[in-house]
């Protein structure tokens, strides 16, 4: 990715966190999330965060999935008891042809709360290897959804 399609995405990430949502429209389910290329989540839920949505996370929320840490609000997500964060570096490629990509994984950095960064570093860092943040650990952290959630529509 050039360098400019970064500062772009970079301005994108620092708008939407800095946004101020109206009332929640409806409940959004995340399930399930093997994660993907970093674009397209990052607009997703800035999408979600300036429509107010309320994103509720069950399930695996692997890689760029777990980039809603940082651009939805604490007040706007949540997880249920079987939800399982997964967290590596970035890289291009797939298959056996995966090369790391540092500025990728430098966008992950700059977007997960203080919290998510102090929790990866106290874990062996953003490495090839995925660690995973679920249980009791991630309760801990963030308080688990205190209703229902159904009815929500499934991304």
């Amino acid at each position: 990715m050039r360098a400019t399609n970064w500062a772009l995405l970079v301005s994108l990430v620092f708008a939407g966190i800095s946004c101020n949502a109206q009332q929640a429209k409806a409940d959004v389910l995340i399930k399930n999330d093997g994660g993907g290329e970093m674009l397209p989540y990052i607009a997703k839920y800035l999408y979600l965060q300036l429509r107010g949505e309320r994103v509720a996370i069950d399930g695996d929320c692997l890689s760029a999935c777990t980039l809603a840490l940082g651009l939805l609000a604490k007040d706007r997500r949540c997880f249920t008891n079987e939800a399982r964060l997964g967290f590596h570096s970035a890289y291009i490629g797939f298959g056996t042809s995966r090369i790391t990509d540092p500025l990728g994984t430098g966008v992950f950095w700059l977007v997960y709360p203080p919290e998510i960064r102090q929790w990866i570093s106290s874990h062996g860092g953003l490495t090839s290897k995925v660690i995973y943040l679920e249980g009791k650990e991630l309760a801990a952290m963030y308080p688990p959804c205190r209703r229902p959630i159904r009815s929500s529509k499934t991304l």
